[in-house]
């Protein structure tokens, strides 16, 4: 059995692992890298099967393409498959827009959700030699841990939460694996408190509602913008939602079974303003003090509407909550009150901040994972201080080999 490194290497972006044993070969993941820009896609192989493990563009942005010349069969959640088909049309759209080589079309994303098989949590399924099955990684709804037996059994985690959020319950996890792909985006620190985060950023927000200013978040679509909307529940009357983040929730909304509490998340999309249009975007401007719009990382979207037309008000707020990539647009906000992409840059006079809400294991929750499944081998993908986390893994668990691939290597397992 061999594993072959196509992306995410030392590296968070274009995540895209080829398992292959005997005569089955299954890619766990394709995706793209969107920052910095233009987007950059894993390294082209052909595959007969596809196990997706949740809908983000950097696990799900690459796998139409896979579709030009072949028609591997494809495994996910049904949440994962209608959050994936919108954020690949929409992928479409901006790069367009953007003047950017997509290698799918349309065309290609038909074929790929007509070549999708929904499973549960828990249900067993096979694929070629391997018996598989997706375990609940706690990261958006639909994101899915991926478990492969055969001769081996290996655990992908894909992007993974122990803790709960406001949205989800933790991630569940099988009883052991012999190999162990772990996702290492912090794998160096953990996270703060997360209810002293939360009133932090609640904090922020009454100070603004206070001066009668605007506080502004941008989100990602799947996930983030939910769980800002259930940590502000008591300001729904007064969020504007917009973008992308629309069509997500109410996707979202429509799969209940994923989430730790359903009723809360419908009550609070009933109460808020759904952004449709010039004149609803400028009402939202006028009369909702408290935004949320993608995207996340302001590398476009409706969020750089609202910060434009905030940029001079220095008692107004930015708040972002999920991670930055380096040279996004967000990140050189954050750092330096600029923003600036290909087509503009302007100053902001804004106070911004960043709120640690991840969906994203801390250090010692990703130890917690490795000690409970007690593997031979751990492979580190997803981070960018993948080698320094192999070396400590050595350390805590001796007898355990850890390794921090690059992109184009091959493990033999």
């Amino acid at each position: 059995m061999q594993i072959e490194i196509l992306g995410n290497g030392g590296e968070i972006g274009r995540a895209a692992f080829l398992v292959t044993s005997n005569n089955t070969n299954v890619m766990l993941d394709y995706g793209v890298k969107l920052q910095p820009e233009p987007p950059q896609y894993p390294v082209m192989r052909k595959t007969d099967n596809i196990i997706l493990s949740h809908a983000h563009l950097d696990h799900c942005g690459g796998i139409p393409a896979l579709y030009e010349k072949s028609k591997p069969a494809a495994v996910m959640t049904d949440v994962t498959l209608d959050l994936s088909k919108m954020l690949l049309l929409d992928s479409l759209k901006v790069s367009k827009k953007e003047g950017y080589h997509t290698p799918f079309n349309k065309s290609d994303i038909k074929k790929m959700v007509s070549r999708t098989r929904t499973i549960n949590y828990k249900q067993k399924f096979r694929v070629g030699v391997f018996d598989a099955m997706l375990f609940d990684a706690g990261h958006i709804p639909g994101s899915a841990g991926i478990l492969m037996k055969n001769k081996k059994t290996i655990f992908y985690t894909g992007d993974i939460q122990t803790a709960e959020s406001n949205l989800l319950h933790g991630c569940k996890l099988p009883d052991r694996a012999d190999v162990l792909m772990i996702e290492s985006t912090y794998s160096y620190k953990n996270h703060p408190s997360r209810e002293r985060e939360e009133e932090r950023l609640k904090q922020h927000v009454e100070e603004a509602l206070a001066r009668e200013e605007k506080v502004l978040f941008p989100v990602f679509a799947s996930g983030r913008a939910q769980e800002v909307l259930l940590i502000l529940e008591k300001y729904a009357n007064k969020i504007a939602l917009d973008g992308m983040a629309k069509k997500a929730s109410d996707i979202i909304s429509k799969y209940p079974g994923y989430l730790k509490d359903k009723k809360r998340l419908k009550h609070v999309l009933r109460k808020v303003h759904w952004v449709h249009g010039e004149e609803s975007r400028r009402k939202a401007t006028e009369h909702y003090p408290i935004v949320i719009a993608t995207a996340g990382m302001l590398g476009g979207g409706p969020a750089i509407h609202y910060l434009r037309e905030m940029k001079h008000r220095a008692q107004s707020k930015v708040l972002f909550t999920g991670f930055l990539v380096e040279e996004s647009p967000g990140r050189q906000l954050l750092e330096t009150k600029i923003f600036q992409t290909a087509e503009e840059k302007f100053d902001v006079h804004c106070h911004i901040d960043q709120f640690q809400l991840s969906a994203h294991a801390g250090r010692s929750g990703l130890m917690h994972i490795i000690k409970k499944l007690n593997p031979e081998t751990v492979i580190c993908v997803h981070g960018e201080r993948t080698k320094e986390f192999a070396k400590d893994i050595e350390k805590q668990f001796p007898g355990v080999q850890a390794i921090a691939p690059k992109n184009g290597d091959v493990i033999k397992v």
